[in-house]
Order: C-alpha cells, then sequence, then structure tokens
C-alpha cells in the first residue's frame, strides 16, 4: 500500500511535470501556448462534462431508490465520475488524460467488472459469506419484555 501511495503522491506529479515541461519545450513560445491551450480546454471539458454526467448519475440514483432497487452500480459510476473530476482539476496532461478516460462510461463499465472480480477474489479468499444467514430458529432464545 504504501508504495501505492508513492506512486500516486510523487510519481505521478512527477510524470505530469516532465509532460508539461517536454510539451511547452518542443516548439519554443507556440509549444508553451498550445500546451497552456490544452491544459484549459481538457479542464474546461473536463468540468462540463463531469457535470453533466455527475448530474445524470445522481438521477439514476434517485430513480433506483425510488423503484426499490439497490444503487450499487450506480454508485460507483459516482465515485469514478468523482475521481475523474480530481483528476481534471490537477494541472497536467496526464491526470487530464486520466480523468477523460474515466468520463467516458465504456471505460468506467470494465473498470467497475475489473473491481468487482478483485472483490470476489479477495471474498473468497477471506471465507466470507456471499449472503448472511437467517437466524437459527432452534436457537434457546429467551425474550425479556
Amino acid at each position: 500500500m504504501f508504495w501505492r501511495l508513492i506512486l500516486v503522491f510523487i510519481l505521478l506529479p512527477a510524470l505530469d511535470l516532465l509532460g508539461l515541461l517536454f510539451c511547452s519545450n518542443m516548439f519554443g513560445l507556440l509549444g508553451f501556448i498550445f500546451t497552456v491551450i490544452v491544459i484549459i480546454g481538457s479542464g474546461l471539458l473536463g468540468a462540463f462534462l463531469a457535470r453533466y454526467q455527475g448530474l445524470h448519475c445522481w438521477l439514476e440514483f434517485n430513480r433506483q431508490l425510488d423503484r426499490g432497487e439497490p444503487p450499487a452500480l450506480t454508485v460507483l459510476h459516482g465515485i469514478l465520475i468523482f475521481l475523474a473530476a480530481i483528476f481534471l482539476i490537477f494541472p497536467g496532461l496526464l491526470t487530464d488524460f486520466l480523468g477523460l478516460i474515466l468520463l467516458i462510461p465504456a471505460v468506467r463499465s470494465l473498470l467497475i467488472s475489473y473491481i468487482r472480480l478483485r472483490f470476489e477474489k479477495y471474498r473468497a479468499g477471506t471465507n466470507q459469506r456471499q449472503r448472511p444467514q437467517p437466524p437459527n430458529p432452534n436457537n434457546d432464545i429467551i425474550d425479556v419484555e
């Protein structure tokens, strides 16, 4: 877990900085202007898409609750949309790319399938039951009123 945190908090910003420096130095002043336009444009596009998809996710969440359905997948989509918005807040080419990729519904569905598969493997490895068992009626239960 420690190495994953190092990856997120040190390596990701360093790669973002290297990408920004590379793009801005590639063509001199024109490269710098292009890099700034790409960062601002992807941030604005991402903010619009995250807001639109977040609102759609919120409405679907409420519809599922009204129908009495568990909104588990909708909650996972909402979490990934929120993560995409966080990536888009950070300036950088790599984080903007990750944020925009997470806003694609098909990519989110694939990622959710992967997360569910990993969670099921974890649960199978820890011998957790799939569903809670109802209480045994043969137990001696004393009800004190």
